[in-house]
């Protein structure tokens, strides 16, 4: 029986973006690969109940997040049981693999149990490579940390690209994969908040993956500044191979001001955009742009550094942010870039394209994050009858142990 999109229920789901200073959530329909954003609600939160990214007090977050889903539900007049969230994770990980896989017979039709057997092999080689650098970066066992993310970036057959492989002939299937993964500490964590509020994880998306998605250049370097770490988003050849995270943000500029200065916490974050503070500004870029610079080499490795650079949140779009990356000193790090940087924003317009009749009044009264969740919940759903993409779940099952 073809497959049709009268056989897709709607889905409403509440997408959650926690931060150390704010929660944020939005209530939204998906069907056909269409969203509609029902309500969308913002609360403040005591910056003192994180630290270093790691929650310090469970249970006011707990009721913050109760409080604020209960006016969601209260805004439609339903009850939200399913939950996308997305948390400050310091240790994440993220990688991207590419394998080619020879068939035993080239004239065979590739069926539904050879392509869950391909992708079994193809995903045991990528968790193995992967694993290996989580065990480095943050010195995690397998069994130490837990996959939030997988899925097929592309697919070729012999050298052809392939959207759909079942009953295709061929002798080389080329098969990129990405994962992301957590400690398994901060994913008990997670479960732990969603079985207090009795709300079932839908999924755990990173927005600094969903974030690549909506710009049109194949090469492009994201970063996102924010209170208390800065993360590096590489999109290369179209795909994210990578993302890394700083342990350096706005708050260490702001707290170094306070130090010097009678003036408010919301004083100082207003005036960052002026001329204000120009000696605890250059401070902090000097320790900021080393860390940039020593991540960046480490990322690229032997690969071009994209000229194209996207300054994500409100932090960035100061002037000395961007002045200061305009002149960086790629050259000390050993980073190669061929062309000097071009800063590129975002274009809403463009960017609604690939969700069908969202308005652009409805979604800028949305922050861009939580779009960018959305847009990757859109895919996820519509994605949920994709024999490439259960073929993937299939064969992570069998590799892994994935708590429910």
């Amino acid at each position: 029986m073809a497959f049709t999109k009268k056989h897709i229920p709607s889905k409403i789901i509440c997408v959650i973006d926690i931060w150390s200073y704010k929660l944020r959530v939005c209530a939204a329909k998906f069907k056909n690969k269409n969203v509609e954003v029902l309500s969308y609600r913002e609360k403040r939160q005591d910056i003192s109940y994180f630290a270093n990214n790691e929650c310090l007090n469970l249970p006011w977050l707990c009721e913050n997040i109760s409080e604020i889903i209960k006016r969601l539900e209260e805004d439609i007049e339903l009850d939200l049981d399913d939950i996308i969230i997305n948390y400050p994770f310091w240790e994440m990980f993220l990688g991207s693999k590419s394998i080619n896989y020879k068939r035993d017979s080239s004239h065979k039709k590739i069926d539904i149990p050879e392509l869950e057997k391909i992708m079994e092999s193809v995903e045991k080689l990528c968790l193995g490579k992967l694993t290996s650098q989580v065990d480095k970066l943050y010195g995690l066992s397998k069994d130490e940390v837990q996959i939030i993310l997988s899925r097929v970036d592309s697919i070729s057959l012999d050298w052809a690209a392939c959207e759909k492989i079942i009953w295709k002939q061929g002798s080389v299937m080329k098969i990129s994969l990405l994962n992301a993964f957590i400690p398994t500490i901060k994913h008990n964590l997670i479960s732990q908040i969603w079985t207090v509020l009795g709300k079932n994880i839908y999924r755990i998306l990173p927005t600094e993956y969903c974030i690549t998605k909506i710009f049109p250049q194949k090469d492009i370097l994201i970063i996102n500044l924010w209170a208390t770490q800065t993360t590096l988003s590489l999109k290369y050849q179209w795909v994210v191979i990578w993302v890394s995270k700083i342990p350096i943000g706005v708050n260490d500029l702001v707290n170094k001001i306070s130090k010097t200065n009678t003036h408010t916490r919301a004083e100082i974050i207003e005036n960052l955009a002026g001329e204000d503070y120009e000696n605890e500004k250059e401070q902090f870029l000097d320790v900021w742009g080393e860390s940039i610079g020593i991540t960046l080499s480490e990322l690229l490795w032997d690969k071009v550094c994209p000229k194209y650079l996207y300054i994500w949140w409100g932090w960035g779009k100061n002037n000395f942010i961007q002045n200061y990356l305009d002149n960086f000193n790629f050259i000390k790090y050993n980073i190669r870039i061929l062309n000097d940087t071009q800063f590129v924003s975002e274009d809403m317009t463009k960017i609604i394209k690939p969700i069908k009749n969202l308005k652009l009044e409805d979604i800028q009264r949305i922050p861009l994050d939580m779009y960018v969740l959305l847009l990757e919940t859109n895919h996820i759903i519509s994605r949920s009858h994709d024999v490439v993409s259960n073929s993937l779940q299939t064969a992570i099952r069998k590799l892994w142990y994935i708590k429910s």
